[in-house]
């Protein structure tokens, strides 16, 4: 492999770590949300973030090809389909 071709496969993986560290950001974020909506009795709100985290987790699922410990199962009655 030359020089060059070494440099981009090193650009593309760093690129590929920084993705998955921005969706468990982002996956923490709308959890600790969730929580808070909860708390607040914020039923729609807390809805609609669950349905924001499974749409995360499973992008996450799809970024490591394997299951992290931690994340929670996806439920199987929601239906999100990307557009």
């Amino acid at each position: 492999m030359s020089i060059i071709g070494s440099g981009k496969l090193q650009y593309a993986s760093a690129a590929a770590a920084d993705n998955l560290d921005e969706l468990v950001a982002l996956a923490r974020m709308i959890t600790y949300a969730r929580a808070v909506a909860k708390d607040l009795k914020l039923e729609l709100g807390a809805q609609s973030l669950d349905l924001a985290l499974t749409a995360v987790t499973r992008e996450l699922r799809r970024a490591t090809d394997t299951d992290l410990p931690g994340l929670e199962p996806l439920p199987t009655d929601v239906n999100i389909e990307l557009h």
